[in-house]
């Protein structure tokens, strides 16, 4: 059925392939599904957890960062992953370590307050070495003059809850204090108010290293909420004296760390499928993010176990498994190796995959989508896979009155994890994580994430093995292998039913963004501009459905023509929608005809004007974080903009093209898109030497 190429056969597929129930996957075959279900284990991959939270291991240079990357290539290789190699990167911050930390009140009485033995996060990042006896001060916040109205913290350490950089500036260096007491800020936490653990919960904060003028920074201790009341309340009866001890030094060698193997193709060797997830994080950081190197481990295992007992055909494409320092291990790979994103072919990021949903039901496994510059089929497959597994792993009141004796259709429980459902949802993208690098200009390969949140434990003591559900992780660990494996297996058959896929989802985001259109001139006050924008809306889904078809040829030529059929059915049907909106327009106005739409003097000079990128990976390595943001402008719709500099787009299809991204998903997801905010930071990233003008 697949190999059929003519319209009347691609129609039958559509026919077939949309009667498929939702606890189908078609992507694999029975036989890929079942093997890949029944050897992946959240349970294994918890093991690994266990290990990574036995050591702090912030960025850079930190004797437990060291010893996580060595245990996960000693692993690798134990699992038969091929070309191993642990690689020692340059890291553009000192790197910092520390041997003891203690805080202890000595007056009105001897109490433990923080110990670095205790709970690694007591003490802040970058602290200096110290050994002093001071009086405590309570400055509030710590933040602004009237915090420190009548109180000399010269030579003091001050107890304050605001942002570590600002007390640091304010109390330290303007103001002469010894140090920083660090805790929650009463009113600001959004942890869940029904959580015992709340009061309790010792957040992993930092300080900067020097002021900008040169001051190096001393040191800040933090404490849990119920800690910092409590200290409060002894100041406003009397005085408390502590001492601070620290043994912590900053290190002469920068160094940041990355594990490297491969699940080596049978054919293709420059269309590599990349699995990333990050080593670093502090001592406890269970989810984030030793649950995506632990998914990464047991990916990397069972894959290799099946291959090699014969359960699964080697991959036709390279699976390559990258374990990283978050975000800065592939900025300076891509430097250090310009040419190797041309061998990339997709990116899976996994950071946080095993949250136990209910420890707070706010918690969602969130699934990106590609942001719209790098549109390819890698959602349409994210997608079926995510909504197969939720499908599978959700209860219904129709199953169980059909006598169905299991909880969910098809179950993917660990054998030690909880029974709940699976809360996932696939999402427009965001950053902040490794997936980012990919995407980022000057790289440009198309990448998604697994992402928690919401998430009130991250990067507190409360990230710790009992808020890993291994049922959670086993789901997450599952969809992420099924992607990857068919990616990385895609031919010819294969190809035609992503085709199908790719331009049955494309109908249906074309129809959203139909609606949207509507939706705009029925709002809209001013009803021209409402329509321009309308059918900008259209045109710009439609090359977006277009480009993710395109995005096919590449991994499967083979299915060139019918690609190029489709392309032309959804041209006819951005046509259509082009032809719904004017005479909704006349319907909704009373107009006889549709506005006559002119640029105006500026559009056009915009409009002449074509960016270019100026830079590659060595040089936007170097310059990125000299670019100024611009107020008003989304930092993600930001990303976007440089991202749609490709040498043919001007300033205004650049504007047209974000403007339709961020209305899409809403502005209180990207904010609002004006062509004055694209314009000015086109030419910040000009003035950065990241961009020129096209002659």
């Amino acid at each position: 059925m697949w190999k059929r190429h003519g319209v009347g056969g691609m129609l039958l597929v559509l026919l077939v392939f949309s009667s498929v129930p939702a606890q189908t996957l078609p992507l694999l075959t029975d036989a890929e599904y079942r093997y890949l279900v029944n050897e992946i284990s959240g349970d294994i991959a918890y093991e690994h957890i266990r290990y990574f939270t036995l050591f702090h291991r912030p960025r850079g240079g930190t004797e437990g960062l060291m010893r996580v990357a060595e245990y996960t290539e000693r692993k690798a290789r134990e699992y038969g992953l091929e070309d191993v190699k642990l690689i020692k990167q340059p890291y553009p911050l000192e790197a910092w370590s520390v041997r003891r930390a203690e805080l202890w009140m000595i007056e009105p009485e001897w109490e433990r307050l923080a110990d670095f033995l205790q709970a690694h996060v007591h003490l802040a990042d970058n602290s200096r070495s110290a050994d002093v006896r001071a009086e405590l001060i309570d400055v509030g916040a710590g933040l602004q003059e009237s915090d420190y109205a009548g109180k000399d913290v010269r030579g003091k350490i001050v107890l304050a809850h605001g942002s570590l950089d600002r007390v640091m500036e304010e109390a330290v260096w303007k103001r002469g204090a010894l140090g920083i007491v660090y805790y929650p800020d009463p009113s600001a936490t959004e942890y869940p108010l029904n959580s015992i653990n709340f009061p309790d919960q010792i957040r992993w904060v930092r300080i900067p290293l020097r002021s900008p003028d040169g001051k190096d920074g001393t040191f800040a201790f933090s404490l849990s909420l119920r800690q910092g009341l409590a200290l409060r309340r002894r100041l406003a009866h009397g005085s408390v004296k502590v001492h601070a001890r620290i043994e912590a030094e900053v290190l002469p060698e920068k160094w940041q760390v990355m594990v490297e193997g491969f699940i080596r193709g049978t054919e293709i060797s420059d269309q590599d499928v990349v699995l990333t997830a990050h080593l670093q994080e502090e001592k406890f950081s269970a989810n984030d993010d030793a649950s995506g190197c632990a998914g990464l481990l047991e990916i990397a295992r069972a894959l290799m176990k099946l291959i090699h007992e014969g359960k699964l055909q080697r991959p036709r494409r390279n699976i390559r498994f990258w374990w990283v320092t978050e975000i800065s291990s592939e900025r300076q790979y891509f430097a250090d190796h310009p040419d190797e994103p041309k061998r990339m072919l997709v990116n899976i990021n996994l950071d946080m995959i095993g949250a136990n949903q209910g420890q707070d039901l706010l918690r969602v496994q969130n699934i990106t989508r590609v942001p719209f510059s790098r549109s390819h089929f890698l959602t349409d497959v994210a997608e079926r896979v995510v909504e197969f597994v939720v499908a599978a792993n959700t209860s219904h009141l129709a199953q169980f009155q059909a006598g169905s004796p299991v909880p969910y259709p098809k179950p993917i429980l660990a054998h030690l994890g909880t029974r709940h459902r699976y809360a996932a949802q696939m999402i427009p993208f965001h950053n902040n994580t490794d997936h980012m690098t990919f995407n980022e200009a000057p790289i440009g390969v198309p990448g998604i994430t697994f992402t928690n949140w919401p998430d009130n434990y991250i990067h507190t003591t409360d990230d710790d093995l009992w808020n890993i559900d291994r049922t959670q992780l086993q789901r997450n660990t599952f969809a992420a292998a099924a992607i990857a494996y068919f990616i990385a297996s895609l031919d010819a058959e294969r190809g035609r039913l992503l085709a199908t896929e790719v331009y049955a989802r494309a109908l249906e985001r074309l129809a959203f963004d139909e609606r949207l259109a509507f939706e705009l001139i029925l709002h809209e006050p001013d009803k021209t501009f409402a329509f321009g924008r309308a059918r900008n809306q259209i045109r710009q889904a439609g090359w977006r459905e277009r480009t993710a078809l395109d995005s096919l040829l590449r991994p499967v030529p083979e299915v060139r023509s019918l690609v190029e059929r489709l392309k032309a059915m959804l041209a006819e049907r951005e046509a259509h929608a082009l032809s719904n909106l004017e005479r909704y327009y006349m319907a909704i106005t009373g107009q006889a005809r549709v506005p006559t739409l002119a640029l105006s003097p500026k559009e056009e000079e915009l409009a002449r004007k074509i960016p270019v990128l100026a830079a590659g990976p060595t040089e936007f390595l170097e310059r990125r974080n000299r670019v100024r943001n611009v107020e008003g402008l989304h930092p993600l719709m930001a990303f976007e903009v440089l991202n749609f500099i490709d040498g043919s787009r001007s300033v205004l299809d650049i504007y047209n093209a974000v403007d339709a991204e961020a209305r899409r998903a809403g502005t209180h997801y990207y904010g609002t898109v004006t062509l004055e905010r694209v314009e000015r930071y086109v030419q910040n990233l000009l003035e950065a030497g990241l961009v020129r003008w096209k002659p």
